[in-house]
């Protein structure tokens, strides 16, 4: 290994904080790593970082050093994508992260269209609901939902991310099926559920047109969107699901909306993040196939009869014929479960 790349090897180090994580990243011992980055360190003469039994830290000529290193990992990703750009053909390999239920949804339809078309280009797709590091691990491409936080990073959106409220036949014939905003509370629901965040609440649009947020029975939580739509399609519960993943439910009958009337705020935006602003040609026609493939509206809502009529769709035409009339799903409830977000 040359002086360059012990100093790719160094940037990484810092980023992930340890070289065991490095060495996993390469698959490669642990042993290996530290004595590259001893071998730099005695090529220039300086030490670099601090080790103690527990810990990593880098001195200050390893966080210039690092500096350094990453100047050179852009120049030689912007080099490798002015190089693919002139070639003839597509190689390398693509490594995207996705949320299971959206990248079994968008990211494996559009690898295997990727594929038919540029079979030499190696494919790693990472199923996971933590938010990776894009620059630190190596990702290429990751869909998100929701705002983008990390300000080096670009986002293009692909569509809004609509709900829906559902619920099994089975469970509508033996709790009934909710007609307003105090039933609905009441019933028993399954919602997601994060180490970060709870969602446990509908965010909804009241007769003025002000957002508020409607307190869920949470009866099951859940970090995996599949484990909701399943329980919902089991009669446990209703559950406020994306439509990208409710799949064939509405069709086959298994899941039915309810409370369509009710205006719906969108749960962020479905988007494709990437680290570079020079971004790899098979990276460009990877999301070129993904926001065909997706379409307007998204395939998935066009799989759902009516949806562009559901869920607050129609709210310019439902507030031009007078606003909701007497007995609406927007009748008052009580303030215990109601929290005002204007």
């Amino acid at each position: 290994m040359d002086t360059p790349s012990r100093i790719l090897m160094l940037v990484e180090v810092a980023e992930l904080g340890s070289f065991s994580e490095v060495a996993k990243r390469r698959e490669m011992d642990r042993s290996v790593v530290s004595k590259h980055i001893a071998r730099l360190e005695q090529d220039l003469g300086v030490r670099l970082i601090n080790r103690s039994t527990r810990s990593l830290s880098l001195t200050e000529a390893g966080q210039t050093m690092v500096e350094q290193g990453r100047v050179l990992r852009e120049w030689i990703h912007d080099t490798e994508t002015l190089a693919e750009s002139l070639g003839q053909g597509l190689s390398g390999r693509l490594k995207i992260s996705a949320p299971g239920v959206l990248g079994r949804c968008i990211g494996f339809n559009a690898m295997r269209s990727f594929h038919a078309q540029y079979p030499d280009v190696e494919f790693d797709l990472q199923l996971e609901e933590r938010r990776v590091d894009l620059i630190a691990e190596g990702y290429d491409l990751a869909l998100r939902v929701g705002d983008l936080e990390d300000s080096n990073l670009i986002a293009q959106p692909l569509a809004l991310n609509h709900l829906l409220i559902g619920a099994s036949p089975e469970f509508i014939d033996r709790c009934g099926e909710p007609r307003d905003l105090k039933q609905l509370a009441s019933l028993p629901a399954l919602t997601w559920s994060s180490r970060d965040l709870q969602v446990d609440f509908l965010r909804y649009r009241d007769a003025n047109g002000v957002a508020q947020q409607l307190r869920l029975n949470s009866l099951v939580r859940t970090s995996e969107v599949e484990v909701i739509r399943r329980g919902v399609r089991a009669g446990m519960g209703i559950g406020v699901l994306p439509a990208f993943a409710v799949g064939n439910d509405v069709l086959d009958g298994s899941i039915i909306p309810v409370m369509t009337d009710l205006p719906l705020e969108p749960f962020g935006v479905i988007n494709m993040i990437y680290p570079h602003r020079q971004v790899p040609l098979r990276t460009r026609l990877l999301m070129d196939i993904m926001r065909e493939m997706v379409g307007s509206p998204p395939m998935w809502e066009q799989r759902i009869p009516g949806f562009d009529r559901m869920y607050g769709k129609h709210r310019e035409a439902f507030a031009a014929a007078g606003g909701p009339a007497s007995g609406s799903v927007l009748d008052p409830v009580p303030s215990s479960l109601v929290e005002n977000l204007a």
